[in-house]
């Protein structure tokens, strides 16, 4: 068993962010990830990262968007706190080397993406998170922190409702091992892997939110699960970022006529605004990136230009691109505090994995890398903090052979009818279909009724491969048990709302209704199964 402070949980901004303000708080940290930090799902956010750092700009403006966005679901104390914090969590980027890219007079370039109501996210090409990536670990090495890359943590170690660490299988060496800790932060990401197609990376499982659930935390509006608007259809695994738009590109139907009404608009509208093109008959729906012309694509969206052109075979200077909406992110997540605190003492939470109440119904465009750098560095401090004067409390005697003995049972060469891939082929068409873009009761049901079905097949499938290093089936099955624990919690918070705000949207109750909906969806296991309560959303 190896001994730490903290134990930060995931390696993607969030993650990183957190261990650095960790160690620099004094405490002593480890980072345990199943993949290495810059192949996580952080460096796909491509577009900008936001913060108030304009002529034009105010943390007040800024929270005026976030509200908006979040369609009344936002705890507008946390916002306000968050505005005004993002510029100086920005600005550590730049000092720490991040090349934002620079206007004249070598002022910050900025962009106005999504529903901003100013051009307030600095950027680096379209290729923003990939270099943020590379500047946090570059940080995170400089303060010489542990590594654990390729360790899956299996469950959260609990005793008297604290968190004293996790147990973890080393996929390099195939043995499991415990990590005591006085204080664990879960930075595991998204779940949106649940839904085929997304556009997320392939380890976005909802392993964290899984932990969490199981150990009694709640999770707090599931149901908000935003979808992108500029994805290529067919299978092609293609997000074209949101700077397209900001620099230009338009939304178009058949004969290149841009569709209305999407200048400034949230996310959710343009994909609802795309999908309503695509039922009326217009025969597909574009994005027109010509006006742009080659040598500003070139300057601006370079990363872009070349995807499109090695992934789709088409040339954005002169053609037009096809899209339509794919999963992308969760709005909701573990329940945590501004500080990251959960309900268990000791587990902590932050980046796309909690929910803080900043987000409400719907994420604000360059949002994402703000709030985990902000979060992340906020909840590493507090870890600190409530290690350093946090009782000694002892692991729990036994949880590691216990641990150990579950999963060599699921180590089998006996066949079954099903394959883990095959069941998460299952749960990604259902989730798309029944719990996607629009939803409404009876298809919330067969959803529900279905993942009962899954879960039961998921529960006699056992792994092939008995070879202990680099088990990825093992790890496979782990992530499928998440992904269906957390879309089963997803649909009984969707069928509990029975409005439509923000990123969830009812076919069947097609407007927002402030008499029911002014509250946080809550869901908690109980007794295996997900009991769905509502909390008012806290005012000013």
């Amino acid at each position: 068993m190896q001994e730490f402070d903290v134990v930060v949980v995931g390696a993607g901004a969030a993650g990183l962010r957190a261990a650095i303000a960790a160690k620099q708080a004094g405490a002593k940290v480890a980072l345990l990830t199943k993949v290495h930090p810059l192949r996580t799902n952080s460096g796909l956010a491509q577009a900008g990262i936001n913060a108030p750092l304009g002529p034009d700009d105010s943390p007040e403006a800024y929270a005026g968007d976030i509200l908006q966005a979040g369609d009344g679901l936002c705890d507008p104390a946390v916002v306000q706190n968050f505005t005004h914090q993002a510029g100086d969590a920005v600005m550590w980027l730049e000092r720490a080397g991040t090349p934002f890219n620079r206007a004249a007079g070598g002022r910050f370039d900025r962009r106005r993406i999504g529903s901003n109501s100013r051009a307030r996210s600095l950027y680096v090409d379209d290729r923003t998170g990939h270099v943020v990536m590379q500047v946090l670990y570059e940080q995170f090495q400089r303060e010489r922190i542990p590594l654990f890359a390729d360790w899956f943590v299996t469950s959260l170690a609990l005793e008297a409702n604290r968190c004293v660490g996790v147990n973890a299988l080393g996929l390099r060496s195939g043995s499991m091992d415990s990590f005591a800790a006085k204080a664990v932060i879960l930075a595991t990401g998204g779940f949106t892997r649940m839904y085929l197609p997304s556009t997320v990376s392939m380890g976005t499982t909802g392993d964290g939110q899984n932990l969490a659930y199981q150990a009694g935390v709640s999770l707090i509006d599931l149901e908000m699960v935003q979808f992108h608007p500029l994805a290529c259809p067919g299978g092609k695994g293609l997000m074209i970022t949101e700077a397209a738009l900001a620099e230009g590109g338009q939304i178009v139907v058949a004969g290149g006529q841009p569709i209305a009404g999407l200048q400034g608009a949230t996310r959710d509208k343009i994909c609802l605004a795309i999908a309503q093109a695509s039922r009326n008959g217009a025969g597909g729906v574009w994005l027109d990136l010509t006006m742009i012309g080659r040598q500003k694509l070139h300057q601006r969206l370079p990363q872009t230009l070349d995807l499109i052109a090695k992934v789709a075979g088409l040339d954005p200077a002169k053609d037009l691109i096809p899209i339509g909406p794919v999963a992308h992110r969760p709005v909701g997540g573990i329940e945590a505090g501004t500080s990251g605190q959960t309900s268990i003492g000791g587990l902590y939470a932050c980046g796309e994995c909690a929910c803080t109440g900043l987000n409400g119904g719907g994420r604000l465009a360059g949002n994402i890398l703000t709030e985990m750098v902000v979060f992340g560095a906020r909840t590493g401090e507090a870890a600190a903090a409530y290690a350093k004067s946090a009782p000694a409390a002892a692991f729990p005697a036994g949880r590691l052979d216990e641990e150990k003995k579950r999963l060599d049972a699921l180590i089998s060469a006996e066949k079954t009818e099903y394959t883990a891939g095959r069941i998460h082929a299952e749960l990604g068409a259902l989730m798309d279909a029944k719990a996607g873009l629009l939803r409404d009761a009876a298809g919330l049901q067969a959803a529900r009724d279905q993942i009962h079905a899954l879960k039961d097949k998921y529960a006699r499938l056992r792994v092939k491969n008995q070879s202990p290093i680099y088990n990825y089936e093992l790890v496979s099955y782990l992530e499928l048990g998440a992904m269906l624990n957390v879309a089963e919690a997803l649909v009984a918070a969707a069928a509990a709302r029975k409005e439509s705000r923000g990123a969830h949207r009812r076919s069947d109750f097609p407007a927002r209704d402030d008499r029911i909906g002014i509250s946080h969806t809550v869901v908690r296991l109980v007794q295996g199964e997900p009991q769905v309560d509502t909390r008012p959303v806290v005012a000013l």
